[in-house]
This record gives structure tokens, sequence and C-alpha cells, in this order.
């Protein structure tokens, strides 16, 4: 089994995305002791933006692109594989001005790519990818899951729209809220979503 750990915050050392991201790909592990894992972390070490050049050589329209540019496509092309031939998804993704990091969306942004991990068709867009158990460590300063301000979550919502995309419908949330708030406060929202891990994985990796 192989699992595609990655991390998306660019906080080191007090991140609860990061915490809890660990603690998932961790018990994972202790359910199949010989899995392999491979980490990415998005926040150390953020894709660059995804540049025309590069989008060109991908699709094949430009002829003789450049050292940066083929290094651009191969790394993309490795992150496309990487993403394909998992097993099991975990990604840390903590919310940032109610979306995601600028360095998980420039991954997104590389490996969701017409005529390679989705294609065009007369109903719609099809995901090309395997489907596969994908867990989204969710977390939040705030509380952005109840009525009031639903609307200001654009970080869930689109995690999951463009994983869809891609053909990756298997999804699973592991939700931690509030955890720059008193209440219910960062030590307290952790907690809370390290109880969930055990039944979320049961269910989740069934079959697996």
């Amino acid at each position: 089994m192989n699992i595609l750990h990655i991390d998306s915050s660019p906080m080191i050392h007090s991140s609860s995305s990061r915490k809890l991201s660990q603690a998932l790909t961790t018990a994972i592990c202790q359910r199949f002791p010989k899995a392999n894992v491979i980490s990415r972390d998005l926040g150390c070490m953020p894709p660059p933006h995804l540049r025309e050049e590069t989008f060109l050589a991908l699709t094949g329209k430009l002829i003789s692109p450049n050292a940066q540019t083929q290094r651009e496509v191969t790394d993309i092309k490795n992150s496309i594989k990487e993403l394909n031939d998992c097993d099991v998804l975990v990604i840390g993704a903590p919310m940032i001005n109610h979306s995601i990091s600028s360095g998980l969306k420039s991954w997104i942004d590389q490996v969701c790519q017409a005529g390679l991990t989705f294609r065009f068709t007369s109903k719609g867009a099809v995901g090309l990818l395997t489907d596969k158990p994908t867990f989204i460590v969710s977390t939040r300063g705030g509380i952005y899951s109840d009525i009031e301000h639903l609307a200001l979550d654009h970080q869930e919502s689109y995690l999951q729209s463009v994983l869809n995309l891609l053909g990756i419908t298997n999804i699973h949330i592991l939700p931690a809220e509030g955890v720059d708030k008193t209440t219910p406060g960062r030590t307290l929202a952790e907690k809370n979503a390290l109880a969930l891990i055990p039944d979320m994985l049961k269910h989740a990796l069934k079959g697996l």
C-alpha cells in the first residue's frame, strides 16, 4: 500500500493540520504496517506557479522548452503519477483567508491537467484518476460550519470539487474548528478530531 501524505501549512511548529494529518497517517500505518508513505510538504517546499511555457509544454504545443520548463514538466508528471499510484491520500489543509494555502493551490493547478487527469466530454468533465480513500484534514481558526459562516467556506467545498474533477469521490473530512478561539480552542478541537480517527478509518478503509 502506498500512502501519499501532503502537508500544506506554512506554519511548522504550531500547526494543527500538521499534527492531525501525521496522527491520521500514523493510524493508517498501524492498520497496514507494510505501507509505504510518500510525504510532500507544500508548506516548506511549495511547487512553482504554473507558467504559460510549462502549460504549453505539457500540452505538446511548445516544441523546444528550455531547461527550467522541462524540469517543471517532469515534476508535474511525477506529481500526477504519485497521486494516481497512491492507494490512500491524506491532505493536511488549513483554512487560510477562507480558502487553502497558496502552496496547495499551486500543486492543484499542476496536477489538474486536461487530457492527463481529466477529460472533457459532451456531458462535462470526467476524471481520469483512480478513486481512492482520501482524507482532508480541515483546520480552521474560526467556526465556519454554522449557517452564518458557511458561505465563507471556500476550503472544504473547493477541495472536494477539484478532487471530484479528477475522479476522486471517496472523500472523508477530519475537521478541527476554532483552533484560534477560546471555544472550542486548539487543545479541545485537536482532541475532538483525534477521537474521530478510529471510526473514520474503520469505515473509509473497509475492503482494503
